[in-house]
């Protein structure tokens, strides 16, 4: 009989009570500032977010190590585990996959390769994949088999989609992403840039002129590519950003775009580091 594990990383933005309920096993980035490191786990993403508006210390992240891993198929094999299945942050933008791969081959050397451990690059970020790796948890309490998992993970992973923008250039600016002067004919401008977050690249694709336009068009955008979206529950991810404009969002998602519901999330450290403190996703499947 099969007995599995899912597993995600920190990056993933599971909200606690999901990771207890469904017994996520989630490993741990760190992020440094202020001459301190800490389990990103740890950090509240609304203290966080209030950080990095408030310090010029660009704050820095690390992968999942080695260590981690090893120890995490250690405890899973001698708890009886036949499968390990983790869904990871996007390989493009941290080593924690690859690193995955490096503790599977250790693991498999020293300790034999009856537990079968599969690792996917989500190629994406915070609740976009951790919502499948949720998925992943509930298909396996109600009893699915471990191949069937795997596929419906996959499937997801290909039609995961997500538009992301920030209500100010500030933070980019701070971090080097974008010019000073860039960022002030920006902010003169009002403009506002939207990525598209896809197959693991994220590529600024479109920019409206003031933050009142900035939900009506990625709600278009996602109307033009969401799948059946009175089936889906579309997430929103946020940061620090006006609760009018989350309101919004929700108003659009449903009334307009026609999604089944719409679920708040808010964004961890991992990607607000790079972001900044306000930033606003729409995540569906097209």
């Amino acid at each position: 009989m099969e007995k599995i594990l899912i597993v995600s990383d920190s990056a993933s933005d599971i909200p606690k009570e999901e990771v207890k309920k469904h017994g996520i096993v989630i490993l741990p980035i760190t992020i440094s500032y202020g001459g301190k490191t800490y389990s990103e786990y740890d950090i509240v993403p609304q203290d966080y977010w209030r950080i990095l508006e408030n310090t010029d210390e660009i704050p820095t992240t690390s992968q999942v190590t080695l260590d981690a891993y090893i120890e995490t198929f250690r405890k899973a094999q001698d708890n009886g585990y036949s499968h390990v299945l983790c869904i990871l942050i996007n390989a493009k933008g941290s080593g924690t996959y690859s690193t995955g791969c490096a503790a599977r081959e250790i693991f498999y050397s020293e300790c034999g390769n009856d537990m079968r451990i599969e690792l996917l690059d989500s190629r994406t970020y915070s609740y976009i994949y951790g919502r499948i790796a949720v998925n992943c948890a509930k298909m396996r309490d109600r009893g699915d088999l471990f191949e069937d998992i795997l596929n419906d993970a996959r499937g997801k992973i290909e039609s995961s989609r997500a538009f992301l923008a920030v209500f100010s250039l500030k933070h980019l600016r701070k971090s080097g992403r974008i010019s000073g002067g860039a960022a002030f004919i920006g902010e003169a401008l009002g403009l506002r840039p939207i990525s598209d977050v896809y197959n693991g690249s994220v590529t600024v694709f479109d920019k409206v002129r003031s933050d009142h336009a900035l939900i009506p068009r990625i709600s278009a955008h996602v109307k033009k590519l969401i799948k059946s979206p009175e089936e889906q529950t579309i997430i929103l991810l946020y940061s620090d950003v006006p609760e009018d404009e989350l309101k919004k969002a929700e108003q659009l998602l449903i009334g307009d775009v026609g999604a089944m519901a719409v679920r708040r999330v808010p964004i961890g450290p991992s990607v607000t580091t790079n972001s900044g403190p306000k930033s606003i996703g729409v995540a569906f499947y097209g």
